[in-house]
């Protein structure tokens, strides 16, 4: 009977210290703002979160090829003090750890055609099942000598009376990002409910700490799939002739041209349209130059809607009104100007178009 209860008695024990060495990989704590200049109790502070609103995603024909971008949000920049609430007195990087422990919202958008993922320092990283802790690259905790150890963990109200405790520094980091959605390219629509998601917990290498962290959240994320298909043309437009002589700096004439632009699909007509110009000839945001070697820099083009003053600037969303029979048309006009003294010859610039419903 005595072995029994010493078996027993040893299962609970190990039970015990396996607790012990799990908290143990729970080593950090993350509070918004600076490095705090008063003691506190650490257990007592309040975790932060930050919600996103996406609101209404329109998904069209044209919008559905695999790795197109719908949606992004902001770049976050925000500030943070790193804690060791655990007491492990170990330096310690952070990272981002996307979803929640159940995979809620990798579970939501499995299987349909759009992704949601965490954009930071540049690289894209979607959140799947599967997915890892993103590292900031960013040391949260650094460890201390015996008396800054102790004195760290005096700070947070970590602190026993024997003064037996030793906490790791703790260091403020920076962390930006952003959040997008993009398409999958495969699957079927995304047709949840509104809800809110954790996109991801800021932690340290050992997991999600028990006691909580900063969240970034995603919430109403509602998708309008909408049935209309833009055509695209290759468009010429002749800017005629002009004399080398001619003022430099001034828009010499402004040639008029209609962009057409068809289109197909049951929702066409439900909205209006929007679209951008760019160009790789671009020199600033409103002109571009000629692409011939001898003219490069020396013609400039610059675009103007239908009698504005002012020139339309690259990359900037316009409005293309509504469509008509099926075609949706801008009035616009091509201004060409001298930059500098050209030669005598010919040259051309190339323009590129994007059209979108609204």
């Amino acid at each position: 009977m005595s072995a029994v209860k010493f078996l027993l008695l040893q299962s609970c024990l190990l039970l015990a210290l396996s607790l012990v060495g799990i908290q143990s990989s729970w080593a950090l704590r993350c509070l918004q703002g600076g490095l705090s200049s008063t003691n506190f109790d650490i257990d007592k502070a309040q975790n932060t979160s930050n919600t996103t609103n996406v609101g209404t995603i329109r998904v069209t024909n044209s919008n559905q090829a695999a790795g197109t971008m719908l949606w992004q949000s902001p770049t976050y920049n925000t500030t943070f003090t790193c804690y060791d609430d655990y007491k492990t007195n170990a330096t310690e990087q952070a990272y981002l750890y996307p979803d929640d422990n159940a995979s809620t919202l990798s579970n939501a958008f499995k299987g349909t055609n759009l992704v949601v993922g965490i954009l930071y320092n540049g690289r894209e990283n979607p959140i799947e099942n599967n997915s890892t802790k993103i590292a900031t690259g960013q040391t949260a905790l650094d460890s201390a000598d015996r008396s800054t150890a102790i004195e760290n963990c005096r700070k947070i109200n970590k602190q026993n009376l024997l003064a037996t405790n030793r906490c790791a520094t703790p260091k403020t980091i920076n962390v930006s990002y952003s959040l997008y959605i993009k398409s999958r390219g495969t699957g079927s629509n995304y047709t949840s409910a509104s809800k809110s998601f954790t996109a991801f917990q800021l932690d340290g290498a050992g997991g999600r700490n028990s006691n909580g962290n900063f969240q970034e959240k995603l919430s109403n994320v509602q998708v309008n799939y909408v049935d209309c298909v833009p055509t695209f043309t290759t468009q010429n437009v002749d800017l005629g002739k002009y004399y080398s002589y001619q003022e430099i700096n001034k828009v010499l004439r402004r040639t008029p041209f209609t962009l057409d632009v068809k289109i197909a699909g049951k929702d066409c007509a439900s909205s209006g349209f929007a679209g951008r110009f760019t160009s790789n000839q671009a020199i600033d945001n409103t002109t571009l130059t000629a692409s011939e070697s001898n003219m490069k820099n020396n013609v400039g083009i610059r675009i103007y809607e239908e009698n504005q003053t002012t020139p339309i600037e690259l990359g900037k969303t316009i409005d293309f009104g509504i469509q008509r029979n099926n075609i949706v048309s801008k009035r616009l006009e091509a201004g060409v100007l001298f930059l500098k003294k050209p030669q005598a010859g010919a040259f051309s610039s190339t323009l590129n178009y994007e059209v979108w419903l609204k």
